[in-house]
């Protein structure tokens, strides 16, 4: 165990995560106060699914009957919720639809994913994270469509390595936080990474003048973390004007490395959220399986190996290999909820798992068909005591699939959705996921 604070935090991190392609960079605050029921909120993201063998038939609100892709959720059916045939009303169609976790389109407003949306809100509401999320996983050099600030798409971190650098600053030995770093020494730190990040940014514009456009886009996907990266340095240095000592208990893992196969990186990543999360660090962290176009799939419970988008959903008949996907990411899920049941909460009010939301999103509905007219969540946690328990079906009958990322808003505590969704739908949240 050991203590840091936001000007340790500050010293302790290494110039070398600003180097690794997508990592986003943290802020150094510590969480102070408390908004709503549920205080962490963790978004497992993954491509759409074949709704007819998804489906859950024969269930009803109160009682569940799995299918058999959502059978490995069943250890979870105390605190379960199945949301399903809710419309993306045209936002989450086809390949790069954006509306999976914004509920809109690009329009003539900013467009946000719900993940940067609680942030930003927590943010507001005074409780300040040293990191104000977490977005983990997807697959490398490519351009991503699913998490956004202002119109950009922010590309996750795709190596757990570089992922457990910016959260825990592991130089791959264990950093040991000092007691108490000098002003001088923090401020120099700060300079020499703006230093380091202009040179960065003017490297990448000469280069970009240079290259093809197939290349420009893989750059583009960089140079957007590259902005992220600037807007954590800003608040870094402007939380280092007011440095206080805010000390949290925090057991930093083991560097897990760099991985390569994108599903079991997704897996370290979940990992490394969670122990974000235990020493709350952060309380918004979204993990992304792979990505809706391109997913190379090597795991002995799937069968043979192929391509998810291209193979298990397009070319198989019938769609073994995606039935066993889809279980696999079900036990994936459950794991995930495990980790959260065994451990404790920082504020030792019980454990991870009673005060976070779980909520498994994604891209569109019916993946086999590209449209976004049967999309479908599910949701589990503690959440703060703000879920239905016993297990629950909802059948959304078409309502508009952004009304769940509402119920995102009101779990964390925040009554007014403003800046998220399309403002032309309706924006209640589904009273039948409430307790």
């Amino acid at each position: 165990m050991r203590k840091c604070n936001r000007r340790d935090f500050i010293a302790a991190a290494g110039l070398g995560v600003l180097f690794a392609p997508y990592v986003r960079l943290i802020t150094p605050s510590q969480a102070q106060t408390e908004l709503g029921p549920a205080k962490y909120l963790f978004i497992f993201f993954t491509a759409g699914t074949e709704p007819a063998v998804w489906s859950p038939r024969g269930s009803t609100a109160s009682s569940l009957s799995h299918s058999v892709m959502t059978e490995p959720l069943a250890p979870l059916n105390q605190n379960l919720v199945l949301v399903e045939r809710l419309d993306s009303m045209g936002t989450a169609g086809s390949h790069g639809g954006t509306g999976g976790l914004t509920g809109a389109n690009f329009s003539g407003k900013p467009l946000i994913s719900v993940d940067q949306y609680v942030s930003d809100q927590l943010r507001s509401a005074g409780v300040k994270t040293q990191i104000p999320n977490l977005i983990l996983g997807g697959v490398s050099s490519e351009q991503q469509t699913t998490f956004f600030r202002d119109n950009r798409a922010i590309t996750p971190i795709f190596s757990p390595s570089a992922a457990h650098a910016a959260i825990f600053s592991g130089g791959g030995g264990g950093t040991v936080f000092p007691g108490d770093s000098s002003e001088p020494a923090e401020e120099a730190r700060l300079r020499r990474r703006r230093s380091m990040l202009d040179a960065l940014n003017g490297e990448i514009a000469e280069l970009s003048q240079t290259l093809g456009a197939h290349e420009r886009a893989k750059l583009e996907a960089h140079t957007e973390s590259l902005r992220q990266m600037e807007e954590r340095l800003a608040q870094q240095e402007e939380q280092a004007q007011n440095p206080d000592q805010m000390p949290v208990e925090c057991t930093s893992p083991a560097d897990p490395g760099v991985g390569s196969e994108a599903l079991l990186n997704a897996v370290l990543h979940m990992d490394l959220a969670i122990n974000a999360f235990a020493c709350d660090l952060t309380r918004v962290a979204a993990v992304q399986f792979g990505h809706h176009q391109n997913t190379q799939v090597n795991l002995a419970e799937v069968g043979a190996p192929g391509d998810w988008h291209n193979g298990f959903i397009h070319s198989d008949n019938p769609r073994t290999r995606l039935v066993n996907l889809e279980r696999w990411l079900a036990q994936q899920f459950v794991a995930a909820a495990n980790k959260l049941k065994e451990t404790p909460a920082p504020d030792g009010n019980g454990t991870l798992f009673d005060q976070t939301l779980m909520i498994w999103a994604r891209d569109m509905g019916d993946a086999v068909s590209h449209n976004g007219t049967d999309m479908r969540f599910v949701l589990s946690g503690g959440a703060g005591g703000y879920l239905r328990t016993g297990g629950s079906y909802i059948d959304g009958g078409g309502q508009a699939h952004s009304k769940v990322l509402f119920n995102v808003l009101e779990a964390m505590g925040i009554s007014d959705p403003s800046g998220l969704g399309d403002e032309n739908t309706n924006r209640e949240p589904l009273g039948d996921i409430r307790a």
